[in-house]
């Protein structure tokens, strides 16, 4: 039995393709939506083999919603009543491409297509996707609310189990510990090794109370005696206090974090202040300091959003961010995540499988 979820924010079409996929057979419709936005939790509960998606909805695109759905990311069926999208769905590694009104042999047609791609997955890769479920279940769902604050993330693993990790918790007292990191390589072993360096951090942070400096000292000699020099992490770690609204981060050889401060020129980037972690036995690292007041945004990602390659090789790069940063800053943190994820995707076209995407935006509410 094929697991579905429908989304399309007319509640008429919705209906409709439902009946058709009742007459197909074979399929169970494990969820429906009528916002883009709903979609996020419903694919990481059910669980579907295919998303059904209009294109035209309020608050996110059906093409943007389909480049950052997590993983284990389901196959992806856009039906439209526009013919001039397909070019911009197909990039998103859609299965197929319905025009409204959806024919019954068609969806029979699409329907038969998946199970086919479905049964022809090998014990390997439904152990993959396993793993990536598991590992999706060990990063926090909808971030905790930080009262002032508007805060999400996202990621896209590039083979389903994936090497960054993000986390946002409670430290005591107003203030917040905000993670982001990546592990060298990808697959499974970067996946153990970024599980392991996330959950380090929350245990440094919350019961040893380690500073930021102090925290990725102690986490680069443990990387360092754990990988013996083999793999290495970089990571953004910060401390966010939510009353003066400061920030107090470490960055270890990541990208640098940006943010966006209202009547600034331009964003600042909190560049590097130490080395990847374990590289080496010792490192030193410098605490970077910067304040958000409100209508400012701080935005980490991965190098897998700005190291992204079109298929002429050009590479997605900063300037993007900044620019869809400046064109979707009004929006959520979890419209600007998916905004970014969906044109990193868009960028990509055919060559999606490069590296782990990650995004973890952080708004101050005005």
């Amino acid at each position: 039995m094929i697991r579905a979820i429908i989304v399309d924010d007319e509640p008429p079409a919705r209906a409709r393709l439902r009946r058709l996929l009742e007459d197909v057979g074979g399929v169970s419709v494990v969820g429906e939506a009528g916002s883009a936005l709903e979609v996020y939790d419903l694919v990481r509960e059910r669980r579907p083999d295919v998303v059904f998606l209009d294109i035209e909805m309020p608050e996110v695109r059906g093409t943007t919603l389909a480049g950052s759905l997590p993983e284990p990311r389901p196959f992806v069926v856009f039906a439209t009543a526009y013919e001039r999208y397909a070019l911009e769905a197909f990039a998103c590694d859609a299965i197929d491409y319905l025009l409204k009104p959806v024919s019954r042999p068609r969806l029979a047609a699409t329907i038969e297509r998946i199970r086919e791609r479905l049964s022809r997955q090998s014990f390997l890769e439904r152990e993959v996707a396993t793993a990536s479920a598991l590992q999706a279940d060990m990063w926090p769902g909808a971030l905790p609310a930080i009262p002032g604050f508007d805060c999400a993330a996202a990621s896209l693993p590039a083979r389903g189990v994936g090497g960054d990790f993000y986390d946002l918790f409670a430290l005591g007292e107003g203030r917040w510990g905000v993670l982001l990191g990546d592990v060298s390589g990808k697959g499974v072993a970067a996946g153990l090794v970024a599980t392991a360096v996330q959950g380090r951090v929350q245990t440094a942070a919350r019961h040893a109370r380690l500073q930021p400096a102090p925290l990725a000292g102690a986490l680069n000699a443990d990387v360092f005696a754990s990988t013996e020099g083999r793999r290495y992490a970089t990571l953004v770690y910060g401390t966010l206090d939510a009353r003066t609204r400061a920030l107090a981060l470490v960055n270890a050889g990541h990208p640098a974090p940006l943010v966006f401060t209202p009547g600034a020129p331009g964003a600042r980037a909190l560049a590097s202040s130490g080395p990847a972690l374990g590289l080496m036995d010792t490192a030193r690292f410098d605490t970077l300091h910067a304040t958000l007041p409100p209508g400012s945004v701080f935005v980490a990602f991965s190098d897998g959003v700005i190291e992204a390659l079109d298929p002429v090789d050009a590479e997605f790069g900063v300037d993007r961010v900044e620019a869809l940063m400046a064109t979707h800053g009004a929006g959520t943190a979890a419209e600007l995540c998916a905004a970014l994820l969906g044109a990193v995707r868009q960028h990509r076209g055919t060559r999606q499988q490069q590296d782990d995407v990650t995004a973890l935006v952080v708004k101050s509410e005005t």
